[in-house]
């Protein structure tokens, strides 16, 4: 990958959102949470990954952990069923123009267009083939509804 490329992108101090970490089941998941003292703050089913995500509160200011538990594809697959850290994802105030401008890089996303994720955000994933292995989570934050 070009290292100017991040910077082109104005993604030069990208502000982390979220880590994901897969979760072989429910059990282990509240496990996880019970044992670093985490709290859920939301709970989502995301039908085009076929998993629960499970983001556990942050301070303000800190990035999210996000425990990803499949139901099925994939991911129930992922580090031979096992889970795992997974990506970690990065805020962006556009993923369509984001995602339009790795195309013309020939850097693909994993999905054509961005998907709902699990709370008030679209996401879509960088190929872990541009990334040399890692995945990459890029994340737009949908507006608030009024109270």
């Amino acid at each position: 990958m070009n290292p100017t490329l991040i910077s082109e992108l104005s993604l030069a101090a990208p502000k982390i959102h979220h880590v994901g970490i897969v979760m072989p089941d429910m059990e282990s998941a509240d496990h996880f949470m019970a044992l670093f003292g985490h709290k859920e703050e939301y709970r989502g089913f995301v039908p085009e990954f076929e998993c629960w995500c499970l983001f556990c509160h942050a301070p303000a200011g800190q990035a999210a952990v996000e425990l990803v538990v499949p139901t099925g594809g994939s991911l129930s697959k992922f580090n031979k069923g096992a889970g795992g850290l997974h990506h970690y994802a990065i805020e962006t105030e556009n993923l369509v123009e984001l995602q339009r401008q790795f195309a013309t890089k020939d850097m693909p996303m994993l999905k054509p267009e961005p998907v709902k994720g699990a709370g008030n955000f679209i996401c879509n994933f960088l190929s872990p083939v541009v990334t040399r292995g890692i995945l990459i989570e890029f994340v737009e934050l949908l507006d608030q509804p009024n109270s």
